[in-house]
């Protein structure tokens, strides 16, 4: 076993250095400008597959040279294996270009390398390939009101269909209704099994989830193409994506083809995206599957002619295939300085509508059954769902200063929501370092950044994290202590987890936690710009442990800026220990424990908060206005309010609080930091804290390590 000394975390494949030591080796060629190494088998778009692809670029005689893609790459790879043994890397370099597909590029166990011999595909050095799973529109022609229009016959066929465009590198929007705003739901209608909606069953609970009450005119029969029709509906944490299935105009009545997981009025509001009688805006499209043509709406300044616009087609790019079960697992595959982009989801016909993290839509990236894999360096970019899955059966696989920019959906899926019975079937030991998630949950806002299920033996560390996303990082997925979760002893520390929740959904937090999950360590993240919907009080919190945790450290973090406070704990938690962490500048309160509050006798909440510092200047210190039991141990912690107000524990005053066994030896002082202001937490030499046994938190080595 050999340590990470900046992750601090183990790792048993010796894949793992062999491999790092070749990113070094390659990197320092490269920036040498010697001549780089010659590869194995090369790709071009200019290239063949009935060439030998030994050669970078063709011959002027055009009777050899590289080949044409990385399908014919990879059966030439496997052959070299099947006919050789090899101590030494293959490697397939892709010189620069666009690599278009319709299907995913497929690896199994037959296309796996060894500690000594990695397979490696890479773009060439100094280059960029992009696999992507989008096709060019072209042969537009004008229509009226500076609409530009195309025929697509496939879609007119159903064999085509998308959901995103881009045009430009750019995500471009569908029309919406209302332009602006949200709309309210009128109240859940009255079951009447005598009329068009007799097909539902006669449940109250069955049908609060799939039909609503709206407001005279919110929504109309007549709209064209009413299938096509989104209704987005804002829950709590999640949104509902439904398709309509009728609309009575004379009850005010909406019936959705299929439900979400909770009454519809358990929302705020929503809107409907797709709507074709709202296609006025500028840089906005609309597509006709009926007709099967597509409609363009430049924005000021774009001349079609000029435009690259792209329809995404495939909805995965690449699928690594083992069997766990069976011990095939695809080992020591490298995925190495490559681009990813559009890639297409479509609606299911019961629409989306999942309880937590939008996990149903697919990863550009999917992995099953995958071991000792790394994906390095790459860029994903401009997805119609999520960017990279490992999923079932993976093992001590690396994703590593890669950028996952502009996706539907969030950045990085780890695991499974179900907790396997078997634990060959547990994906765990994941390496998740250095990475960009920007702008991610751009579709879909309940979507984590990076998201860990049943799950364990993960560290995520050093990556940073922005955009309208639900949280972002996730871990845990249980809402119980029983039965007992698979994800433990994960590692999340050195993140930088800033300005989420930007979207009209709001966040929830920045490190959320779920479910009991033992050794998981969640220390020396820097989160701050917290965001909640303007409905949604009481989200938009920097950490988060909810129901069932237990066994969690969370320790030496920096939040601030947080809407909802820095800290929240459900009352159905025990055996976490929160220290040494500094909670700063929350706006409506600083902390909470909140929710599933226990029934009848009070029971033991059992965590340890201590050596903590609360700096705020607005709202109250904690949210609440009393617990239902105070058997938690909180002490020598530091708490501030600016301005010299006197300071609340809830309805109790700092002796009463006190009186109650609780921050005994605490102080209420004014910590003295350099320049909160400015985001400088450091303390000055005679700040009380270090009296209370404080400790410095460094963040100079926060976020990717350039």
């Amino acid at each position: 076993m050999r340590t990470n000394p900046i992750c601090g975390r183990s790792f048993p494949s010796a894949g793992f250095l062999l491999v790092a030591g070749l990113v070094f080796v390659a990197r320092a060629v490269a920036l040498s400008g010697a001549e780089p190494a010659a590869a194995d088998f090369y790709v071009s778009p200019e290239g063949s597959d009935q060439w030998s692809g030994t050669l970078p670029q063709p011959k002027p005689d055009g009777k050899d040279g590289p080949f044409a893609t990385p399908d014919r790459a990879r059966d030439a790879v496997r052959q070299l294996r099947a006919e050789q043994t090899l101590r030494r890397p293959v490697t397939v370099m892709l010189r620069e270009g666009v690599y278009r597909r319709e299907a995913p590029l497929v690896f199994g166990p037959d296309d796996s390398g060894t500690p000594e011999s990695p397979v490696i595909y890479q773009s060439y050095p100094g280059e960029r390939a992009v696999i992507s799973g989008g096709r060019p529109i072209t042969g537009w022609k004008p229509g009226p009101a500076g609409v530009w229009t195309v025929e697509l016959p496939d879609v007119k066929s159903g064999a085509a269909v998308f959901r995103q465009l881009f045009v430009n590198d750019q995500r471009r929007r569908r029309p919406r209704w209302p332009r602006q705003g949200t709309l309210t739901a009128a109240g859940a209608p009255r079951i009447d099994t005598t009329g068009w909606v007799g097909n539902l069953p006669a449940d109250n609970d069955q049908w609060s989830k799939r039909a609503i009450q709206f407001r005279p005119g919110d929504l109309r029969p007549e709209w064209t193409n009413l299938d096509d029709v989104e209704v987005v509906l804002l829950q709590f944490w999640m949104e509902a994506r439904l398709r309509i299935q009728r609309i009575d105009a004379d009850k005010n009545v909406a019936l959705f083809t299929g439900g979400s997981w909770r009454p519809l009025t358990w929302s705020w509001g929503y809107y409907v995206d797709n709507v074709y009688e709202a296609f006025d805006a500028p840089g906005t499209w609309y597509l006709d599957r009926k007709q099967g043509l597509l409609s363009y709406r430049p924005a000021p300044g774009e001349e079609i002619d000029k435009l690259q616009i792209v329809a995404p087609v495939a909805e995965q790019l690449v699928r690594l295939e083992g069997q766990a079960d069976a011990g095939r697992w695809v080992r020591h595959v490298v995925l190495r300085g490559l681009g990813f982009a559009h890639t297409n989801w479509t609606l299911p016909a019961e629409g989306c509508a999942y309880i937590q993290a939008e996990l149903p839509p697919p990863a550009a990236i999917h992995a099953d059954g995958a071991a000792q894999c790394r994906i390095e360096d790459c860029e994903l970019n401009h997805l119609g769902a999520w960017g990279i899955e490992l999923r079932r059966g993976c093992r001590d696989n690396a994703i590593v200063r890669c950028t996952i920019r502009d996706t539907a959906n969030g950045g990085i899926k780890i695991g499974q929501p179900e907790n396997c019975q078997r634990d060959v079937d547990e994906t765990r030991g994941t390496l998740v370092a250095d990475n960009r998630v920007l702008d991610a949950g751009q579709d879909f806002l309940g979507s984590s950044g990076i998201w860990i299920g049943q799950s364990g033996g993960n560290t995520v560390c050093h990556n940073e994290i922005a955009g309208p996303l639900m949280w972002g990082i996730s871990v845990g997925w249980n809402w119980s202590y029983f039965p007992l979760n698979r994800a433990r002893d994960n590692l999340i520390e050195q993140n930088h987890v800033h300005h989420v929740g930007t979207g009209i959904l709001g966040a929830h937090a920045g490190i959320y936690a779920l479910g009991t999950s033992p050794g998981t360590v969640i220390r020396n993240n820097h989160i701050h710009h917290v965001f909640h919907a303007e409905h949604w009080r009481g989200a938009g919190e920097g950490i988060i442990l909810d129901n069932g945790c237990c066994g969690i450290l969370v320790e030496n973090n920096v939040v601030h800026d947080a809407v909802a406070g820095g800290f929240g704990t459900n009352f159905n938690c025990f055996g976490n220990l929160i220290l040494n962490n500094i909670f700063a500048y929350g706006k409506e309160y600083q902390l909470t424990v909140y929710g599933d509050a226990p029934s009848g006798r009070p029971q033991p909440k059992g965590e340890l908060f201590a050596r903590n510092i609360v700096l705020f200047r607005e709202g109250p210190l904690i949210k609440e206005k009393d617990w239902p039991a105070f058997t938690t141990l909180w002490d020598y912690n530091l708490y501030w309010r600016e301005g010299g107000e006197p300071l609340r524990f809830m309805k109790y005053s700092f002796d009463e609080w006190k009186a109650k066994g609780l921050d005994e030896h605490s102080l209420v002082a004014d910590p003295l930091f350099v320049d909160p202001d400015n985001g400088d937490f450091s303390l000055k030499p005679e700040s009380p804290a270090w009296k209370l046994g404080f400790q410095p938190i460094d963040l100079s080595r926060v976020g990717p390590r350039e």
